[in-house]
């Protein structure tokens, strides 16, 4: 077993962090364009009058907020959750917009990468990991306010951050991917191996290049899931020795962001690529199921950054390609629903009934979606 990160309970130096801005803009080339105040968010282009997504409205990014880095919609109350590059995340009604709180997570100011929640013993938690190795847990209560319960600084930038009730799974800048204690916020072991003192380059177990996506399988909490840049999808067992425990590999999509969701045993990809980007697979065989055409224009790329299932037959994707998130039905191969943007769309979200999509824009979308029956 590979040894743990170097854990930290202060936070790193800004003169000796790994992190930097330049990581970021190679992580989101278009992250760091010069932001225009637009008077609208369609750039021209005049959404369908097909779109199902209806009752359209933005949430507001301050430009001191420096970007929308993460978001993700809170399984407990109407609410979304939008993670910042000035190491704060905001918690806003769906229905009205508004902003309910702010939460510091870095005390640094370095980015929230990374926003997920759970439910341990009928408490509603956040969890947040940042550019700078923060992994901290809140409880969330709509008129409460949030409150920190724990932290953990595992002492290199996280990318990508997944939780079940008991444990988070973290993607570290180190190609390492980390399995925590979520009530205790205490380092548990590897999953796979990456070469350091112990190991050579031979030996190694697990992605060769940067990992940018982690999730957990919703119907297995020991089962995760993982991405990156270097074209290959691994499917880990937790409870393994960290050189036994690749379950599946998958060559093909390039994630360059949130790129990944599971639905049962179907596999949601989005690459980073000029087409073919939005695929399924089969965990069980490792077999591509189908590519779902995301570009409109045959002079269109796609280049996509994030990707959620909507329903069994709909799922969201947004990208900076055509700059914008759809959804698209993978039966018929429909577009049901579009938010344009001027800028790349790096997180997608949809949860009862509601959709989302933000990025480098000064707004982030929201919209009902009402997928009607089920094809």
């Amino acid at each position: 077993m590979g040894q743990g990160p170097r854990v930290c309970v202060q936070a790193p130096d800004a003169t000796t962090s790994a992190w930097s801005r330049v990581d970021m803009h190679v992580l989101f080339p278009d992250l760091y364009q010069p932001k225009e105040q637009v008077t609208t968010m369609m750039a021209g282009r005049v959404v369908p009058s097909t779109s199902m997504i209806k009752n359209n409205r933005q949430i507001y990014i301050a430009s001191q907020s420096v970007g929308l880095y993460s978001m993700h919609f809170l399984s407990k109350t109407p609410t979304v959750a939008l993670g910042f590059g000035n190491g704060k995340f905001n918690v806003h009604d769906l229905n009205t917009t508004k902003r309910c709180h702010t939460v510091e997570v870095s005390p640094d100011n370095m980015p929230v990468t990374c926003i997920r929640d759970y439910v341990h013993s009928d408490v509603h938690r956040l969890v947040a990991g940042t550019a700078d190795g923060w992994v901290k847990s809140f409880s969330h209560d709509l008129e409460d306010g949030v409150e920190e319960l724990s932290s953990i600084n595992l002492d290199s930038p996280i990318y990508s951050l997944d939780t079940s009730e008991n444990y988070h799974i973290c993607a570290l800048d180190t190609r390492q991917i980390v399995v925590l204690d979520a009530l205790r916020a205490e380092y548990v072991r590897d999953v796979g191996r990456i070469s350091t003192e112990q190991y050579s380059e031979q030996e190694e177990v697990g992605h060769q290049q940067r990992v940018t996506c982690v999730r957990f399988r919703p119907d297995n909490r020991y089962q995760c899931i993982s991405a990156g840049w270097d074209k290959t999808v691994y499917l880990w067992d937790i409870r393994m020795e960290p050189a036994k425990a690749a379950v599946r590999t998958i060559k093909g999509p390039k994630v360059c962001g949130d790129g990944l969701d599971v639905q049962g045993d179907i596999l949601l990809s989005a690459s980073f690529a000029t087409e073919n980007a939005l695929q399924m697979w089969d965990l069980g065989s490792g077999n591509l199921i189908q590519s779902i055409r995301y570009r409109e224009n045959e002079n269109e790329a796609e280049y996509l950054y994030s990707c959620r299932y909507v329903d069994s037959s709909r799922v969201i994707a947004g990208g900076s390609g055509s700059r914008d998130a759809k959804v698209i039905n993978t039966k018929t191969g429909v577009i049901e629903g579009v938010f344009y943007d001027t800028k790349p769309i790096h997180s997608v979200g949809y949860c009862g009934g509601k959709v989302a999509a933000g990025g480098v824009s000064c707004y982030a979308h929201v919209g009902d979606f009402s997928v009607g029956q089920v094809i």
